[in-house]
């Protein structure tokens, strides 16, 4: 008599664990692609218990929020992340829908109203980086996952995770490869630190490899102005805070790509050539970092990866609500350009 196949035949054939089989089988989640090659191989091995019915409505079909703190105006970053968002839910299945909300124009009970409404099983936070709006949305009780966060601290006891590049690390490396290349001391922040996680990181960042070459440093020696009120694309305005700085910087690392080719433009006013005369650093490697002359040194995270593990992240969460807060940082790539090359 021939013997039945079993879920370790399967899995040795198809060079699976047993679990992962079992799971594909009994229509939990693994991802799409292994769940099709499971049930191919169970339907070609003649497979007794295989029941696709029980595989289909087992499957969970979440739905998913995503909300924007604000219109995402710097479509070069946001297109490719949203991407991955989106690629992600279509491929399982899961219902995504997308809401901006804008705190001077619409109350947040709105908001409320909506997730009710809608039925949510989770929400990814886009651009939310305002403590209250923070706090309101983890006070929904659904499961978050934040792209990027605030810089202040927020004290809940809710289940969310935040997922971001390691910015921090980045920039720390960068500034220490700089100081060891050219003997560069006198580093200059320029941005809004306070303006989100990422940014506070990438100012702690060069802060931390300042600290570690032995070098001074001084607040007054940033251009920190607030983005509230202050016009960060506006060259003349960048020229006037650098008038103001005391040392002459020989390296400006600034908070993102956008910043950084509106600081070039503001030096090249004021004739300092970068990079003969100052080196120039941004974040993002977005299209402004090579739309001109110096083209800017700069990182680049898989935006669309960065998307899709977002969606992961947030799946993670609904299935797991007890599980702890976590931190979860992508690694970005340093692309160095002529902004900080001397050779």
């Amino acid at each position: 008599m021939k013997k039945a196949v079993t879920i370790k035949d399967i899995a040795a054939q198809l060079n699976l664990s047993r679990n992962t089989v079992a799971k594909a089988l009994n229509g939990q989640y693994v991802p799409e692609s292994t769940r099709e090659l499971v049930i191919k191989k169970a339907q070609e091995m003649n497979y007794k218990s295989l029941n696709l019915s029980r595989i289909e409505t087992g499957s969970k079909k979440y739905r998913l929020l995503l909300i924007s703190g604000k219109p995402l105006n710097n479509m070069n970053y946001f297109i490719s992340l949203i991407k991955g968002i989106e690629n992600y839910c279509y491929e399982r299945n899961y219902e995504l829908f997308q809401y901006t909300y804008n705190s001077h124009k619409t109350p947040f009970k709105g908001v409320a109203d909506y997730v009710k409404e809608l039925d949510a099983d989770g929400i990814i936070a886009i651009e939310c980086f305002e403590k209250s709006l923070i706090e309101k949305l983890l006070s929904l009780k659904k499961p978050v996952c934040f792209n990027d966060f605030s810089a202040s601290a927020i004290e809940a006891d809710y289940n969310y995770d935040i997922i971001s590049a390691n910015d921090g690390q980045c920039v720390y490396n960068a500034a220490r490869a700089i100081h060891k290349a050219y003997k560069t001391e006198n580093f200059t922040f320029v941005g809004d630190y306070r303006h989100c996680l990422s940014f506070y990181e990438r100012y702690m960042g060069m802060l931390k490899a300042v600290i570690s070459v032995g070098a001074a440093h001084s607040k007054r020696e940033d251009i920190l102005c607030n983005d509230s009120s202050f016009n960060y694309g506006d060259p003349n305005a960048l020229k006037t805070e650098i008038l103001k700085l005391k040392y002459k910087p020989q390296c400006y690392v600034c908070c993102n790509d956008f910043v950084a080719r509106t600081l070039c433009n503001a030096l090249k006013a004021l004739n300092i050539r970068v990079p003969d005369d100052a080196l120039v650093m941004g974040f993002d490697n977005v299209a402004e970092a090579v739309a001109l002359t110096p083209r800017i040194t700069s990182f680049a995270v898989q935006k669309e990866f960065l998307g899709t593990e977002t969606v992961r992240t947030l799946i993670n969460r609904i299935e797991n609500p007890a599980a702890p807060s976590r931190l979860i940082t992508v690694a970005a790539r340093l692309i160095q350009r002529e902004s900080t090359d001397r050779r």
